[in-house]
């Protein structure tokens, strides 16, 4: 009967603990990227930058979801400079959700901030994204700003060089 009663008491616990969780699948477009650099001029094609990843968040506090998240960032292409390569990136990231409570629609505010493992023989650096979305059921639409730092270090040339954009994204929650 003990070990009924611990059990029930255990998945009940449990039960509360993830009533309180969200994974987040999720993609996006980036319609105006540039790579930014300090000394060369770099141009990129007219390419669409997409964008696919997955986030757990925690509900801490009504309304305050935080968390983590990994995603794979495919960036525009160059055109001039190091054959046509820019690089792709797959940021692992801690993220802070703040929605705001107006009904069945809710905005929110949201960011990201972590580290982005670059493709291309450029070099890893610091990742962040800072926007505004909207909840609708378990569906979300975002517009975010985000910046993938790194540097190359070639025959050619060495430069910073920082990939920043707008991107439109969507997702869908999964609560569990």
């Amino acid at each position: 009967m003990k070990k009924l009663l611990i059990g029930l008491f255990l998945v009940a616990s449990l039960s509360a603990f993830s009533a309180n969780q969200v994974v987040e699948l999720k993609g996006g477009v980036d319609f105006g990227g540039k790579y930014d650099t300090d000394y060369v001029n770099l141009n990129v094609k007219a390419k669409t930058g997409l964008e696919i990843g997955a986030e757990y968040r925690y509900n801490v506090y009504p309304g305050l979801e935080l968390g983590g998240g990994l995603a794979f960032q495919g960036h525009k292409k160059l055109k001039k400079g190091r054959n046509g390569e820019g690089f792709n990136s797959v940021p692992v990231y801690a993220t802070m959700k703040y929605s705001f409570d107006t009904g069945e629609v809710k905005p929110y505010l949201k960011t990201d901030l972590g580290y982005s493992f670059n493709t291309n023989d450029y070099n890893n650096g610091f990742y962040y994204g800072a926007g505004i979305g909207v909840s609708y059921n378990n569906f979300n639409a975002e517009l975010m700003y985000k910046e993938n730092k790194s540097n190359y270090s070639g025959s050619v040339w060495d430069d910073n060089i920082n990939y920043k954009r707008v991107t439109l994204g969507f997702g869908y929650n999964f609560s569990f």
